[in-house]
């Protein structure tokens, strides 16, 4: 089970299961978990997305690079246009780094190290806290593996509501 000091007090629940999310969160799930197919993950060459063409604007790609410090380890490839919009910052090309402060980011990589060693989804739901300088606002987001070799983990597929 995961640390309680990945997550702010009161701020966020991790879930072990989609039963309670919301709509978008399951349908990401299906379309990952039938890319996998008896795979522990899908690699990114399987995700098409065209095959979520409604979920892009809630999407972000972040390449991993497992040998690299934590503040080198996630990059942002693709941040989607609903994440951008309440943001106010596009993150595409961006280490976590360096686009929110080090607490916060500090706690997003360990989710993100956490998926790296355990090879599984995480799903959360809470009050934002990567966002120190804007007003709270609920999510709900699902954290997917992926990888090329079938062994290490080099993408997380994510989608984020905002609510």
């Amino acid at each position: 089970m995961i640390s309680d000091a990945l997550i702010v007090p009161g701020s966020t629940t991790r879930l072990l299961t989609l039963d309670q999310c919301r709509p978008e969160l399951k349908q990401i799930f299906a379309l990952w978990d039938l890319l996998r197919g008896e795979r522990s993950m899908p690699s990114r060459s399987d995700f098409n997305p065209a095959a979520a063409r409604s979920l892009l604007p809630h999407l972000i790609l972040v390449d991993v690079f497992p040998d690299q410090s934590q503040k080198r380890r996630f990059r942002v490839r693709l941040h989607g246009t609903a994440q951008v919009r309440y943001q106010g910052d596009d993150w595409t090309g961006a280490y976590i780094h360096e686009k929110t402060d080090t607490a916060s980011a500090d706690r997003l990589c360990a989710v993100g190290d956490y998926i790296l060693a355990k090879h599984e989804p995480w799903i959360s739901t809470g009050n934002l806290y990567w966002q120190p300088n804007k007003r709270y606002r609920k999510f709900e987001s699902i954290l997917l593996p992926m990888s090329d070799d079938g062994t290490t983990v080099n993408m997380i597929l994510g989608l984020t509501i905002f609510f």
